[in-house]
C-alpha cells in the first residue's frame, strides 16, 4: 500500500506533514507518535475517508487504497451510534445505512470474538442499546465490527483508552500476530515496545511554528533510544558550536583592540597608517563572517515538561483517608458489588485495576462523594469524562482563575505554569472546548499544581497523554507526597506510581499481592 507526497494543512494555517510518502507491506505495524494536538487522529482520518477532515484541514496527496478495504476504530465512538442497539450497530457499515444482512452468517464469528473479548453475548442477543454501554464495552464493539469485514488495512486510533488490562494483552497478541498491515496512535508505551516495528513520530517545533516528521523501520525502544542519544548529541554540538564562536569573537576583539592602539601610535607615523587600515578592514571582514557563522541550536523536545509540586505538599502518614464497611454500589437495578468492606490509609498511592464494567468509575465517584466536603484535606479529582469537572467555554487561564483570583500576579503565575507544561500562548487564551484530551490533562494536573492538594483522584489520568510526555507526568506523580487514589490500565503507571494495587470483581475488592 503506497502512500505518496501527503502534505496536511490546518485552515489556521499550521501544518501537520508535509511531503510525507510511505509504504506498508503485511506484518508492517506503524504508530504515530507525537504530543497532543499533533495531528495524529487528523492523519489517521485522512487515510481512511478524507472527508472526515475537509472541514478543518487542507490535503494534498494520493493513497492506493479505497474506503471499503479499510478498518477504522475511531477514537471515540460517533455519538449518532447511541441509539442503534448492539447487534444493529454490528450489521451496519455506516450510520444511516442498509444493513449487510450477510453478515448474519458471520454469527459464530460475532459469538467467538465476543468470547474472546470477554463481552457479554447478551448485548448481542439483547440488542443492547449503544449509549447504555461502557467506554470499554462500546471499545470491545467497535473492535469485533472491524475483525468482522476482515479489512486489507487496519486504522486503530488509541485503541486502549477505557479497555481493562486483559483486553489490553489480548488487543497486543492481535496486532503483533495479524498479517494485516496496521497503523495505530497510542499513549500506551508497553503496546507501542511489544508491537511497533515503524515510527512516524509528528512535532511541532520552535513554539509549535514549524512541522518536524520522522520516520524510521525501527521498534519504539529503539527509537526512543536512538532519539535521546540525538537529542545529547544534538546538545554537545550547540555547547561546543557556541563555544567556539564565543572564543573566535574574543580572539577578534582583541585583535580589533590592538589595530585600534596601533592606529592611534600610526598618527606620529604616517608610514604605518594605510598598512593598519588594511588590517582593521581584514579584522572587521572576519567580524562580518563569525557573525554568520552557523551554531547548532540547543534540543527543545516538544514534550519537555519542567513544573513539580511543591514538596511541602504532604499528606499525615497513617491518617485514614478512606473507611467503608458493608458498601453496596448499584447502577441502575444493577449490582456492582455489595458488603465489601475497605480502608485506606495516607499518604499510600493506590490503584483501583478490574474488567470494563466491574464498577471502578463508580467507586471513585462514590469516594470523590464522601471526601469532597472534608475539611481536613485539599481534594484534586480528575475524572473519567473531563467535562464533569471543566467549563469548556472559558479559557485554561480563565478556568484556573475561578479557583486562584484575578489579579495580575495571580494571572502571570498561572501563565507561567501553563507555559511550564507546554501550553502556547494562543492555547491559554482558546476555550478548553477547543483543547486535546492530552491539553485537558494537563491542564488538570496544572491546577492540582498550583492549588497544593494534598490528597489526587485520578481516574485513568494518561489515558490521553502522549507516551512522549507521560514518562514526566509519571516521575512528578511518583514524587508526590500526597496521597493518591487512582484507576488505571496504564501498566507503567502501575508499575511505577502505584504503592498499592486493589482489583475490583464480582467477589469484592482485593489487594493483590503481585502485578505483571
Amino acid at each position: 500500500m503506497k502512500f505518496n507526497d501527503i502534505t496536511l494543512e490546518l485552515k489556521n494555517g499550521r501544518k501537520i506533514v508535509k511531503n510525507l510518502t510511505f509504504t506498508l507491506n503485511n506484518n508492517d505495524k506503524l504508530a504515530i507518535i507525537g504530543e497532543e494536538g499533533n495531528g495524529k487522529s487528523t492523519l489517521l482520518k485522512y487515510v481512511y475517508d478524507k472527508n472526515l477532515i475537509e472541514s478543518y484541514c487542507y490535503y494534498s496527496g494520493t493513497t492506493d487504497i479505497s474506503k471499503e478495504h479499510i478498518g477504522y476504530l475511531e477514537q471515540s465512538l460517533n455519538i449518532s451510534w447511541s441509539s442503534y442497539g448492539a447487534l444493529d450497530y454490528m450489521i451496519t457499515p455506516n450510520v444511516g445505512e442498509y444493513p449487510e444482512y450477510e453478515l448474519y452468517n458471520k454469527i459464530y464469528q460475532i459469538e467467538t470474538l465476543f468470547k474472546t473479548y470477554n463481552l457479554n453475548l447478551s448485548i448481542l442477543t439483547e440488542n443492547q442499546i449503544i449509549q447504555t454501554l461502557s467506554g470499554g464495552e462500546k471499545i470491545k464493539l467497535q473492535l469485533i465490527k472491524l475483525l468482522i469485514r476482515e479489512p486489507d488495512l487496519i486504522l486503530l486510533d488509541e485503541p486502549t483508552n477505557d479497555i481493562d488490562l486483559d483486553t489490553i494483552l489480548l488487543l497486543e497478541s492481535f496486532i503483533k500476530s495479524t498479517s494485516t498491515p496496521i497503523i495505530f496512535v497510542s499513549h500506551d508505551e508497553e503496546l507501542l515496545s511489544h508491537t511497533a516495528n515503524i515510527i512516524l513520530h509528528l512535532e511541532q517545533i520552535k513554539r509549535k511554528t514549524e512541522m518536524k516528521f520522522t520516520y524510521l523501520k525501527t521498534d519504539y525502544s529503539s527509537y526512543i533510544d536512538l532519539r535521546t542519544r540525538s537529542l545529547i548529541q544534538q546538545n554537545k554540538d550547540a555547547y561546543r558550536t557556541r563555544k567556539e564562536k564565543e572564543e573566535k569573537r574574543q580572539n577578534l576583539m582583541h585583535q580589533h583592540l590592538l589595530v585600534e592602539n596601533d592606529l592611534d601610535r600610526a598618527v606620529r607615523q604616517p608610514g604605518w597608517g594605510s598598512v593598519l587600515a588594511k588590517k582593521m578592514k581584514n579584522v572587521k571582514a572576519m567580524e562580518k563572517k563569525l557573525e554568520k557563522m552557523p551554531v547548532v541550536d540547543y534540543a527543545q523536545p516538544e514534550e519537555a515538561i519542567n513544573v513539580f509540586f511543591n514538596p511541602d505538599v504532604k499528606f499525615p502518614n497513617g491518617k485514614i483517608l478512606v473507611e467503608f464497611k458493608d458498601l453496596t454500589l448499584s447502577v441502575e437495578d444493577r449490582v456492582l458489588f455489595s458488603s465489601i468492606s475497605l480502608k485506606l490509609v495516607g499518604p499510600k498511592h493506590i490503584c483501583f485495576i478490574g474488567k470494563n464494567g466491574c464498577g471502578k468509575t463508580t467507586l471513585m465517584r462514590h469516594i470523590y462523594q464522601e471526601l469532597k466536603n472534608r475539611t481536613d484535606i485539599k481534594l484534586g479529582y480528575m475524572p473519567q469524562s473531563y467535562e464533569d469537572e471543566l467549563n469548556l467555554e472559558l479559557t485554561p487561564v480563565e478556568y484556573l482563575q475561578t479557583f486562584m483570583g484575578y489579579d495580575k500576579e495571580i494571572k502571570g503565575r498561572i501563565m507561567s505554569c501553563l507555559a511550564a507544561m507546554n501550553f502556547q500562548a494562543f492555547e491559554m487564551e482558546n476555550k478548553i472546548l477547543d483543547l486535546s484530551g492530552g491539553q485537558k490533562a494537563k491542564l488538570f494536573l496544572i491546577k492540582m499544581i498550583l492549588l497544593e492538594y494534598n490528597v489526587l483522584l485520578l481516574d485513568e489520568p494518561t489515558r490521553n497523554l502522549s507516551p512522549l510526555s507521560n514518562p514526566v507526568i509519571r516521575s512528578i506523580l511518583k514524587n508526590y507526597k500526597g496521597a493518591i487514589i487512582a484507576v488505571s490500565h496504564d501498566r507503567k503507571f502501575l508499575s511505577e506510581v502505584a504503592e498499592e494495587i486493589y482489583e475490583l470483581n464480582e467477589a469484592g475488592i482485593h489487594l493483590k499481592t503481585e502485578f505483571i
